[in-house]
This record gives C-alpha cells, structure tokens and sequence, in this order.
C-alpha cells in the first residue's frame, strides 16, 4: 500500500490530537466530579461527628495552647433577617449608583435618590442638575453590578456596609469605548419609616 498523501496525514495527526485532547478533558472532568463527590462525604461525614459530639460544637472547651475554645452563639433569626435587610439595602443602592443612561437621566437620578436620605440625600439633589447636564453632553453610560457586600456594624436603626462593584463606562470622552470601572464604597444606612436608607456614601481604598 502506497503512503498517503502529506495533507492526509496532516489531517490524520490533527484528528489524533483532537481525540487525544479530548480524552484528557473527559478524564479531568471526571477527576473533579470525583473529587467533589469525596469533598462533599468527608464534609458530611464532619458534620455528622460533629452532632454526635456531647458538646454543642466539637472541641468547645478544649485548651489550645494560647486560650480555650469556646462556641459562638448564632444571632437570632430576627438579627439575621435585620442584617439581611441592611445589605439588601446597600447592594440595592450601589446597583442603582452603577448603572446609569444619559437616555434617561432622571430614572437614573431617581433610582438613587428613592433610597437616599439625610446628608447624602441634600449633597445628591445638590449636584443632580450637574450630573444632568454633564451626562446629556457628554452622552454617558456606566453599567456595574455588585461583586461583594459586607456588613461592618450594624444595629436597630443603623448600618454601616461596605460594597465592591465592577462595571464599565463609555462616553465622548472615551469615544464611546467602556473602560472599566471598580469602586469600594462604604454605605452608612439609617431605618427611616420602615426602610433602610443611606445617609452617606464615601468611596475607600
């Protein structure tokens, strides 16, 4: 039998690669499926000693060298449902921050001043005709959403939640291309007839 042809042969080495590639996916998809699978017996199988302990937690009162161990009370569900409702509010907020259409400037305005209050609030409608005008002339769009939310103290009729978002911005300034765009703010909320709202606003680092 003749040799085939070189670009036969390409062709046959490429399909081999391909197959052998493929067969080395296939096996490490099923390496981690696997590896999930003992992750999640050995986590289950923690927990189950852990319930079966005579202790409330395993370990608890056990001296460590530098102090004893001790369980952590969980927070009651109403405590629960309260910081819940606090990062609710600022992710909220932040999402309505980010995200912003010169085409329609004062939904825009809008969404954040329906859950402003206080400081933040009057320093907002302040700079809302700027903020306007500016976005209209310069035909501004900003799209973010939020990448993470955590709550710093917090109480009855207070908060203070720190917030990352990450998003882009385009406009004439940057002729029409996004660039992207990552803030760090923290949010001080205050309980206003029923509803978290935010009094400040600052950008960290």
């Amino acid at each position: 039998m003749s040799p085939a042809p070189n670009g036969q042969q390409d062709d046959e080495a490429e399909m081999r690669s391909r197959v052998q590639l493929n067969v080395a996916l296939y096996a490490a998809s099923v390496l981690c499926t696997c590896l999930v699978v003992l992750l999640t017996i050995v986590w289950w199988t923690g927990r189950d000693d852990a319930d079966d302990a005579a202790s409330p937690a395993a370990g608890v009162g056990t001296d460590v060298g530098g102090g004893v161990v001790a369980a952590v009370k969980l927070a009651d569900e109403s405590d629960q449902k309260q910081t819940a409702a606090q990062l609710k509010a600022a992710r909220d907020m932040m999402s309505a921050f980010v995200n912003f259409d010169y085409e329609d400037v004062e939904g825009s305005i809008e969404a954040v001043r329906s859950r402003s209050t206080g400081t933040f609030l009057k320093q907002y409608d302040a700079a809302t005709k700027a903020i306007k005008k500016l976005a209209e002339k310069a035909e501004a769009t900003q799209v973010g959403r939020v990448l993470w939310a955590g709550l710093v103290a917090g109480d009855q009729d207070s908060a203070t939640v720190i917030v990352i978002t990450s998003g882009t911005v385009a406009n004439k300034a940057t002729d029409f291309e996004k660039r992207s765009q990552r803030l760090r703010v923290q949010l001080e909320l205050v309980l206003k007839d029923g509803k978290w709202l935010v009094d400040d606003l600052q950008t960290v680092a």
